[in-house]
């Protein structure tokens, strides 16, 4: 099969090496034709230069030792015109436990490194700094959701939980893990939870606000989903394209002091406004824990992200039916 550089080929070839094994949402991040990216998997597949594993719930994919041929061969010819840089052949298994959590971390790194641009960790890296200072050395973080850490302008850290399209219960052991990790480090502590779907964010904010509504002392002794609490107001992302922008400058102290004025602003327009420019959405779960007046009118204002949440919220009754939203344009930032 040629390669030709530019191409989707050639691009979905590349982040294969570089990335490591993804699962097969993470072509919907590589281009905005995701037709075009979806013709170029199936062209790496037929000539063996990637392989699938699946199983119910999970599809991912790697790069095999032919496709990695392949990429170096290309690389080589790039290198004879520059010092291009070859990357080792990533690591991959079809082991279905280890691939669902492998490939969720590597999306991540995709997500936050290579389109966001962020300063950022793995989990994985994490683990192997712990097992050489030799801090819980015994302990593992496999089969929690946590997949790494971002590092701020002020080296705070946000931990971060990839959890796709499914369960929504975290580890406790793996919590454990990642809290021996950030205990030396300044840290904000503010959860960044990614999700594959408008309706999985739906569903944390549904279970949520069910929660909310129940006596604590009634919650003391369940096995609970993660939900959201005002002690950890975690940021909600989907991972996609619109959501880029505000992951670049959500924590940036003149992002955040623009959206305190855009606040204001809306403010001004309605007597009961709810803002979700922050990427938290508790202010609005406590208000609709009341059981507002359904006339009532409200404004809510968010970004272009998460308005197709706020679409399978209104679907599903959530929202009163005076509220309006009122979309801002990330990008625009």
């Amino acid at each position: 099969m040629r390669i030709c550089r530019n191409s989707a080929t050639w691009l979905l070839l590349q982040v294969s090496v570089v990335c490591g094994q993804l699962p097969y949402h993470a072509l919907k991040l590589l281009d905005s034709n995701y037709a075009r990216t979806q013709d170029a998997f199936q062209k790496l597949c037929r000539a063996g230069y990637l392989e699938v594993v699946k199983a119910p719930g999970h599809k991912s994919f790697f790069v095999t030792d032919a496709g990695f041929e392949a990429y170096c061969r290309v690389r080589q010819k790039d290198r004879r015109k520059s010092n291009a840089f070859i990357w080792d052949k990533p690591t991959s298994t079809h082991n279905i436990d280890k691939a669902v959590r492998l490939s969720r971390i590597n999306e991540a790194w995709l997500f936050f490194v290579l389109l966001c641009g962020r300063k950022y960790q793995t989990s994985l890296q994490i683990k192997r700094e712990q097992e050489r200072k030799a801090v819980r050395s015994t302990d593992s973080l496999k089969y929690s959701r946590f997949v790494g850490c971002i590092y701020d302008e002020q080296r705070f850290i946000h931990p971060v939980y990839h959890f796709g399209n499914g369960n929504q219960r975290l580890n406790p052991n793996g919590e454990k893990n990642a809290a021996v990790r950030l205990a030396g480090a300044m840290m904000s502590f503010e959860k960044v939870i990614l999700v594959e779907t408008p309706e999985a964010i739906a569903d944390i904010l549904d279970y949520s606000l069910w929660a909310l509504r129940k006596d604590p002392r009634t919650l003391r002794h369940m096995r609970l989903n993660f939900h959201i609490t005002w002690e950890d107001n975690a940021i909600l992302l989907p991972l996609d394209g619109l959501a880029q922008a505000f992951v670049q400058h959500f924590d940036r102290k003149d992002w955040r002091a623009g959206i305190a004025q855009m606040e204001e602003q809306e403010k001004v327009k309605a007597g009961v406004t709810i803002s979700l420019l922050q990427g938290r959405w508790m202010e609005l779960l406590e208000y609709l824990a009341r059981e507002p007046d359904p006339e009532a009118p409200v404004r809510i204002i968010a970004w272009d992200f998460q308005q197709p949440v706020m679409w399978v919220l209104r679907e599903r009754g959530m929202l009163p039916a005076k509220a309006r939203v009122g979309v801002c344009q990330s990008r625009a930032e």
